[in-house]
């Protein structure tokens, strides 16, 4: 796997555009899973007022969807976490 995955799935998610759930920051990393098999993981980053289940699930999904388009099929674990910071914003 190319070290330079990462920054290409990261910059592929910052172009998303029309995502259920506005996502502040995304963290991305690449390597081998727990079964050896190459993998991404995201971590995207919201604010604490977004929590509607559906929506974080179809963020999930969208998510998937662009790694696989961009690295020719690599599995993406997703992950949601509250933006530091956000406690009170607007």
């Amino acid at each position: 796997m190319s070290t330079d995955t990462a920054r290409v799935v990261q910059t592929q998610l910052e172009r998303m555009s029309g995502l259920p759930v506005p996502v502040r920051s995304w963290d991305v990393k690449d390597g081998l899973d727990a079964t050896d098999d190459p993998a991404v993981w995201v971590w995207a980053h919201i604010g604490s007022e977004q929590s509607d289940s559906d929506a974080l699930r179809c963020l999930k999904a969208m998510v998937r969807e662009r790694v696989r388009e961009v690295t020719d099929g690599l599995w993406a674990y997703v992950l949601i976490r509250e933006a530091e910071g956000t406690e009170g914003a607007a």
